[in-house]
């Protein structure tokens, strides 16, 4: 995949979490191009954009909708016909219930909040009652697909305490993660990602991913700040 391309599917520190779409790809692969796609969380369209361009319509929503940048990205790669948006709150709205084959996400479980102006609302209740809902509107046998924020390192926990980072999302560990998916019939989760590849040259970017996937086969999974679920019902 070209790196513009890249870039505009996953926005930032895009090395390490681009990882999400390798994983994902053999789940992909095996939907027929017919299968109903909801994406949540699209603010930039970027997953749907993935998804589009291999053929799937898709449902592209936000709790208040996605930015015009998304629609016009959408429109720069010839997808639109193969798109329509729609806001969508999954924590709060009635779900449809056995609707989708599809649910993809990144990067929304840890920022979910009840009421959307009160950073205490963000609490493991709104997480599961989320879940709970893509649940309900996943049809039987259909799967969700999710990236999402873990801990990592003691040294990268430390960095988020002093940026005061952890006030502003919620980052899992493992066994949280795992449980909010209890209801599902199998769930898969990978991690990638000790060092972050956000710096501003693109060859530091680069070793440091290389340096990822070595540090990956020494580290316990715990180590790691991303995490990708697959999840069937």
């Amino acid at each position: 995949m070209k790196a513009a391309l890249l870039n505009d599917i996953i926005e930032w520190d895009v090395n390490n979490w681009s990882q999400a779409l390798k994983i994902w790809q053999p789940a992909i692969d095996k939907l027929p191009r017919t299968a109903k796609v909801l994406a949540i969380g699209e603010r930039n369209g970027g997953l749907t954009l993935w998804l589009a361009l291999q053929g799937f319509t898709v449902l592209c929503t936000d709790r208040n909708g996605v930015t015009e940048n998304a629609k016009m990205l959408h429109a720069k790669y010839g997808v639109t016909t193969n798109i329509s948006y729609a806001n969508l709150d999954i924590v709060n709205d009635t779900p449809s219930t056995a609707q989708y084959d599809l649910i993809i996400m990144k990067s929304v479980l840890g920022g979910l909040k009840e009421q959307y102006n009160k950073a205490e609302s963000r609490t493991r209740v709104a997480r599961q009652k989320a879940i709970n809902n893509i649940y309900t509107m996943l049809q039987p046998g259909g799967v969700l697909l999710t990236a999402d924020n873990l801990q990592g390192s003691y040294l990268l926990k430390t960095f988020r305490e002093l940026k005061g980072k952890n006030r502003q999302w919620y980052y899992f560990n493992m066994q949280e993660l795992k449980t909010l998916f209890i209801h599902f019939s199998r769930t898969d989760v990978y991690t990638f990602g000790i060092i972050p590849t956000r710096f501003s040259k693109p060859l530091l970017n680069r070793l440091a991913y290389a340096l990822n996937k070595i540090l990956k086969r020494f580290f316990p999974q715990g180590s790691s700040y991303i995490s990708v679920t697959i999840a069937s019902k």
